[in-house]
């Protein structure tokens, strides 16, 4: 709140706060001094009662504290008040630049921008939320570019359109892209991706059908509505079932594919069987009915497993012996 307003609105605030206390701490003093102790005093001793209060000095001149059990009560409530305009007075003036403190410190944090075979999201807004929540949960490497990208996903802080962004995100050898804008801006996204990549896999959101045609003429593959996509994720999430959601309709050929481990494979971890580099990336094994999410490389294979990966385009086909 108080970080929109300007430093010198912050001061002004807070200086009229704390005459307005002073002044009815002052009021209070002389009323109380005049009316219950009935003692004559002046505005001098009412000005030093409330500083020396809202300052919790806490030790008052002969003949200036309050006697009596009201001026007590009064004291004791007048000090919260005045503690709680000082302290907020202070906190007005500080937190937006501990806030910017905090906010630079945040920003020199970089996330590697994946390199290849990885998924572009054109955007940001609670659906591009949602998806690369997911593709960080299945471990399958993704850039956000949009204007405002977030912090704690990799990204990159541009047009979505603009070609150097795009270039940025290494949109040349990416296996899909997702732009999830309006219709226009999503045309012009996947007209300049396309100048980049002509073989990665393009999906687009739409909500009205005349804009389909257009899409699609523009170069994307599968226009998909937001619906469509949010139930689709919600089921999977229901589901627990995190194999198939990135292929077929969607995402086409991004190449999420299962192998079953046989004899062969059987009591052999990922990493004894170079997996990575010979097949492709593990995102999961099912066992028994489980899913095991993100498997670490020491994993040992057990016969009848299924593994799912995400096979790089320089892996051949699942020959491991």
């Amino acid at each position: 709140m108080w970080s929109s307003f300007p430093l010198k609105n912050r001061l002004l605030i807070f200086l009229l706060m704390l005459i307005s206390t002073i002044l009815v701490g002052s009021l209070g003093y002389v009323i109380i001094k005049t009316y219950v102790e009935h003692e004559s005093t002046s505005l001098t001793n009412a000005i030093f009662f409330s500083i020396a209060t809202i300052s919790t000095l806490g030790h008052y001149p002969r003949g200036i504290e309050l006697t009596s059990d009201v001026g007590k009560w009064f004291t004791i409530l007048y000090l919260i008040l005045g503690m709680g305009t000082i302290f907020g007075g202070i906190q007005a003036l500080v937190s937006p630049w501990i806030e910017m403190k905090i906010r630079n410190a945040i920003k020199e944090r970089k996330i590697p921008i994946p390199k290849d075979a990885h998924v572009v999201l054109c955007g940001w807004n609670d659906i591009a939320r949602e998806v690369g929540e997911y593709l960080q949960m299945v471990d399958i490497p993704f850039v956000i570019v949009a204007k405002d990208a977030p912090l704690n996903f990799p990204g990159v802080n541009g047009d979505p359109g603009d070609m150097d962004a795009l270039k940025l995100a290494n949109v040349e050898r990416a296996s899909a892209l997702i732009a999830l804008l309006d219709e226009k801006k999503n045309v012009v996204i996947t007209l300049t991706a396309r100048r980049l990549n002509r073989e990665m896999r393009i999906i687009a959101l739409s909500e009205r059908e005349e804009s389909k045609n257009l899409l699609i003429k523009s170069g994307v593959d599968v226009v998909i509505s937001r619906e469509k996509l949010l139930r689709s994720l919600l089921d999977h999430w229901i589901k627990g079932d995190f194999t198939h959601i990135f292929s077929g309709e969607i995402f086409g050929d991004l190449k999420i594919k299962e192998l079953s481990v046989g004899k062969d494979m059987a009591g052999r971890s990922l990493k004894e069987l170079r997996f990575r580099e010979r097949v492709g990336t593990a995102i999961g094994i099912y066992r028994r009915g489980l899913l095991i999410t993100n498997p670490k490389a020491e994993e040992i294979l057990k016969e009848g497993d299924i593994v799912i990966f995400m096979e790089g385009e320089n892996h051949a086909d699942t020959g491991i012996q």
